[in-house]
């Protein structure tokens, strides 16, 4: 299907595309005029005195209809093009929802990644609670029950959150480590498989990821900044072998570690790459949570994805775990994969809830463009969004059956269904990482293959973003220059924050 969205702005046409998508995920949207579009949507935005308001007009199939969203007595938040662009999304929502008698999925015009964050800017605005989710459903055309649960979980970060002063000093760090055994049909992360000859580029990827370590870590200790979290991701760590782990481990504890430390993650997310003594290594390192992820505890599903694991394998690994003595596990599972159904998406549940962990982490599948799933697409069964959307439900009654809430929350394009990913938790045991990762305000430092970088500014909580390659080999050739330019950036936030105080 061709769509064609015309304005006399190009921003303003420019952000509606989102939206568009929500109810033509698959049609081609060209930007002005275009001969033998199936739709033409003609938008604007309009201000009379205090004022605002957004405009579409669609033409298709022999039908016209129009929209208009105004902000005459909602107050406005951001500035004010912002509100306008928001009120042409809000009447593109609209016109579309007349047209194809369709509302899809439970966000409304949210189409961000990070939702939560409206939330605080509110509530550091002061506004009362019941008015923020009045305005969540109003300007945004957002279901009440998601409207509440952004508010519960935001409110439940503020202790998190770094205060200006706070965010001056205190840093997290996340640790790319971009390697695993072979790759799941569902990824798009940056990651190198180890079958073949992929296992000869860990060595020097290790001694690369160890100076890195080494030089950001000694510059921070030296500019008084203190680390609160650090995050061992990947792809997946653990497929390291033992004296690689040990040695990477280390080089953290000791470069990166110091007394305000208070949260170690590692991901150990395939249990085919988990040993004993590579979890004790862990532990006497100071690891203090660890995420193993089934993904699914259905065999046929395991196989289909690509992962060379069992249900079983999982039970293991973590009964293995604790008898070393982790006492704080996450568990990674992802609805709408290919083939699988409520029923499957229940015995995955009644599984993990037998393993008691601490987090549960529900993502909803995404559909990446770096993805197998989503270059053979047709050779997989998915399930619609009605489904998914009753799957996800099924994973939010099964987390508080295990006495977990929601704690953090984000979305990503081409899920299953405009749905979201849900991080839930046992009282006590908040990944406070994923809160600060998700809500932006506090530096996260990435280090290792891949992993980029967002230097905050305190008080306007505006990004300054810097990447690693994700190619190991071209990591390992840049790492002297990737170092030089990460302190030099680091230097010139000190020094701007110098001249603030």
């Amino acid at each position: 299907m061709l769509i064609a969205i015309i304005s006399a702005e190009k921003d303003i046409a420019l952000t509606g595309q989102e939206v568009v998508r929500l109810f033509f995920p698959d049609g081609e949207i060209v930007l002005g005029e275009r001969a033998g579009c199936d739709m033409t949507i003609i938008v604007s935005a309009a201000q009379t005195g205090d004022t605002f308001a957004g405009r579409a007009v669609l033409a298709a199939r022999g039908s016209k209809l129009a929209e208009e969203a105004k902000s005459d007595t909602v107050p406005i938040i951001g500035d004010e093009r912002n509100q306008q662009k928001r009120l042409v999304k809000l009447a593109i929502f609209r016109v579309l929802s007349r047209f194809t008698g369709k509302t899809p999925g439970p966000w409304g015009i949210l189409t961000g990644i990070r939702p939560t964050k409206i939330v605080h800017r509110l509530l550091d605005m002061n506004w009362e609670r019941s008015g923020i989710i009045d305005y969540l459903i109003t300007c945004y055309d957002m279901c009440r029950n998601k409207a509440t649960m952004l508010l519960e979980i935001a409110v439940r970060q503020r202790k998190y959150l770094l205060s200006i002063e706070q965010a001056k000093q205190i840093v997290s760090v996340y640790i790319g480590i971009p390697f695993c055994p072979s790759r799941c049909a569902y990824c798009s992360f940056p990651s190198c498989s180890l079958e073949g000859r992929g296992a000869l580029i860990v060595p020097p990827f290790v001694e690369a990821l160890k100076k890195e370590i080494k030089e950001v870590g000694t510059f921070l200790k030296a500019s008084g900044r203190k680390v609160q979290t650090i995050y061992v991701g990947g792809g997946t760590p653990t497929a390291l072998d033992y004296l690689q782990l040990s040695e990477v481990l280390n080089y953290i504890r000791e470069f990166l570690v110091d007394s305000s430390t208070r949260e170690i993650t590692l991901e150990a997310g395939r249990p085919d790459t988990i040993s004993e003594e590579k979890l004790k290594v862990a532990i006497q390192s100071g690891i203090t949570r660890l995420s193993i992820n089934p993904q699914s505890m259905n065999l046929g599903t395991l196989l289909k994805i690509g992962r060379h694991h069992t249900p079983q394998q999982i039970v293991e690994a973590v009964d293995m775990a604790r008898r070393i003595g982790f006492g704080n596990i996450n568990m990674d599972i992802i609805i709408g994969l290919p083939g699988e159904e409520k029923c499957d998406v229940e015995n995955t549940l009644k599984e993990i809830a037998r393993l008691s962990p601490e987090n549960l982490t529900v993502h909803t599948l995404a559909l990446k463009r770096a993805s197998k799933l989503k270059e053979s697409s047709q050779e997989f069964l998915l399930p619609d969004s009605t489904t998914a959307g009753s799957m996800l439900e099924i994973t939010a009654e099964a987390a508080a059956e295990m006495k977990m809430y929601p704690y953090y929350l984000y979305r990503q394009k081409r899920m299953v269904g405009p749905l979201e990913n849900v991080g839930y938790t046992k009282k006590g045991y908040d990944c406070i990482y994923n809160i600060q990762i998700i809500e932006e305000r506090q530096t996260i430092l990435g280090l290792g293959g891949g992993a980029g970088s967002k230097l905050v500014q305190p008080g306007t909580w505006s990004l300054t973003s810097q990447y690693n390659p994700k190619d190991p080999q071209s990591y390992i050739e840049r790492i002297d220059e990737l170092i030089i330019k990460k302190i030099s950036h680091l230097k010139t936030k000190v020094d701007n924050l110098k001249s603030i105080r």
